[in-house]
């Protein structure tokens, strides 16, 4: 697998987060809509017997790059105020530039603490739900609240590892995308986007020889023999079908427990490109459906 970025830029605010499992969700439809539904389970049968043909990581701001789990924990085996206050500030620092994160992944835990960097903005928008026998608004109870976001920075980065053969395939799938919009509310242009230029090679993520550890550029969730030694917060997702399947009656996911893009863990042995697995059985109304769960892991140094 060789690795690359893709940059977009917004074109609207949007109400779906860019994360790597709703992401691919969107280009699994694409790929139904231009090739078929056969195609499609064809490609997911790679993916559920792990050896999928890409894994990506969630849209990255700009070219900021998540903090990991374990960065705040290093003042932690000090003691005293100084040691814990230190600790604390860097808990709140989500994200680093590609400099610091690179000095972080090969082992230096000492970052030069500064103002937080915006990456987004959160707003929310009123909306009235309207009667489907009168088909009016205005009526008690109908106003209802929708979170929306934009980023701060000018364009959103994808990072992707892909197999050869895969690159073309992979980029026309993102460019349907564009076309479509991304998430909710996208049939009125919420989630709408551009792709800025053309796959672009990135080799700042490969591996070196004092890597000891993975970290994650991804929501995933583990599977049954990945390292467990490590750092990580949870997240539930309360996911829903999208396309067709949004008009099955029963469109709503079972509750799924991720860990969160920055988790990261010693590995013992060699650092595979992935980690993670496909959740099966994740939507009861649609048995055959799947929820993306791998993460995109980057060699990384846990020293602590």
């Amino acid at each position: 697998m060789k690795t690359y970025r893709l940059k977009i830029k917004p074109q609207s605010s949007f109400l779906t987060p860019w994360q790597a499992d709703t992401i691919f969700g969107n280009l699994c439809w694409i790929m139904a809509w231009r090739e078929g539904d056969d195609a499609l389970k064809e490609f997911l049968e790679q993916y559920k017997n792990g050896n999928p043909v890409f894994v990506m990581s969630d849209g990255m701001p700009g070219d900021l790059l998540p903090s990991p789990a374990h960065l705040s924990l290093a003042e932690q085996k000090e003691k005293g105020f100084d040691a814990f206050k230190t600790a604390k500030e860097l808990k709140k620092v989500a994200w680093l530039s590609q400099d610091v994160f690179e000095s972080v992944r090969v082992g230096n835990l000492e970052i030069e603490l500064s103002t937080p960097i915006k990456t987004f903005k959160t707003f929310t928008t009123l909306h009235s739900s309207i009667n489907r026998l009168s088909g009016t608004t205005g009526e008690e109870g109908s106003l209802f609240e929708l979170p929306e976001y934009a980023f701060e920075q000018n364009d959103i980065s994808i990072y992707l590892k892909i197999k050869d053969g895969w690159e073309e395939k992979v980029f026309a799938l993102f460019k349907d995308l564009s076309l479509t919009g991304y998430g909710k509310k996208k049939s009125v242009g919420k989630g709408a986007f551009e792709i800025i230029g053309q796959l672009e090679p990135f080799d700042r993520f490969d591996g070196f020889d004092e890597a000891n550890g993975f970290m994650s550029l991804s929501n995933f969730v583990p599977a049954k023999n990945d390292p467990t030694d490590g750092f990580y917060k949870t997240l539930v997702k309360y996911g829903k079908l999208g396309g067709e399947f949004t008009f099955c009656g029963k469109p709503f996911k079972k509750p799924l427990m991720m860990l969160t893009t920055g988790s990261s863990f010693r590995v013992n042995g060699n650092i595979k490109p992935f980690y993670g697995r496909m959740v099966k059985g994740i939507a009861p109304a649609k048995l055959e459906v799947v929820q993306y769960g791998y993460a995109f892991a980057v060699p990384v140094v846990v020293s602590i």
